[in-house]
């Protein structure tokens, strides 16, 4: 069974030799890795040339189109995703063959837990995005119902080519916005056999700075917007927001640790919310 990689790049020349490192260290070396490239201006094809990755140009930029491109390079039966600032666990390719020598299975997800922090930003997106937003058990389940916390993300999953070609990959009008979570409730729907792994294992960084977590929270804001249009209703108004956002102004002033970055975080959400709302024609607030 040959398992390929597929890692979408842009500027990424910071973490990309430690992301294929990992994987040049895994038990079961991978068939091959594919990293397709939406038009680095840094080093990361450099670098990932001269560890002998095969690297392919992804002219659309965003990370949807870019996996596509990759699984329709693919030579191997399973495609594994991960991303450039991602560091697969020795066992990574030897987990996710042993999973799918299960003939039914169509497709899994696996941990994601936080790398160690560079600084406090990227501790605080860390722990919020992998440990309260998503969550990641120690115990194996059937992923079956279409909610975010079941959804296979990129940045650990893995899926049989078939079903992939079937789906026609991934949808690209999501671009960089939970194109992935789009994927995992269409396979479902597809009927699709689909399973956490918590064996399959990888760890992530975050962004490492106030820009970085305002852009990774404005992409969740309009990522909600477009899953809202595709799945729920025309209107959708999410009360919990609000008071999470009133707690951490309150926190804040009483000089609670992260509150102000809960509080930036979460009107940046609002504000991708608010964004994505008029682009898609939805009220999503």
């Amino acid at each position: 069974m040959k398992i390929s990689v597929v890692i979408p790049t842009h500027n990424e020349e910071k973490r990309i030799a430690n992301c294929l490192e990992a994987l040049e260290k895994n038990t079961r070396k991978p068939g091959e890795i594919i990293l397709v490239d939406g038009g680095s201006e840094d080093q990361t094809v450099q670098k990932a040339s001269s560890l002998g990755v095969k690297v392919i140009n992804n002219p659309r930029q965003h990370a949807a189109a870019g996996r596509n491109i990759g699984i329709e390079a693919a030579e191997g039966e399973i495609i594994a995703f991960t991303d450039a600032d991602c560091l697969p666990e020795t066992t990574w390719i030897e987990s996710i063959h042993q999973a799918f020598q299960d003939k039914a299975l169509d497709g899994l997800g696996g941990r994601v837990e936080p790398a160690d922090p560079e600084n406090e930003y990227e501790a605080f997106w860390g722990m919020l995005s992998l440990r309260i937003i998503m969550s990641f058990g120690e115990e194996a389940y059937v992923v079956n119902r279409k909610t975010l916390n079941q959804g296979l993300i990129t940045a650990n999953c893995a899926y049989r080519k078939e079903l992939l070609q079937k789906l026609k990959g991934f949808d690209e009008w999501f671009a960089n916005h939970a194109e992935d979570i789009d994927l995992t409730w269409r396979a479902l729907e597809y009927g699709a056999r689909l399973t956490y792994v918590p064996s399959v294992r990888v760890k992530a960084h975050s962004p490492t700075s106030l820009e970085g977590i305002k852009e990774k929270s404005f992409r969740n804001g309009y990522a909600s917007s477009k899953l809202r249009k595709r799945y729920g209703s025309f209107f959708n108004v999410d009360p919990a927001i609000y008071r999470e956002l009133l707690k951490h102004m309150k926190g804040s002033l009483r000089g609670e640790q992260y509150a102000n970055l809960y509080v930036l975080e979460l009107l940046h959400f609002l504000k991708g919310k608010y964004y994505g709302s008029l682009k898609t024609g939805v009220i999503n607030l």
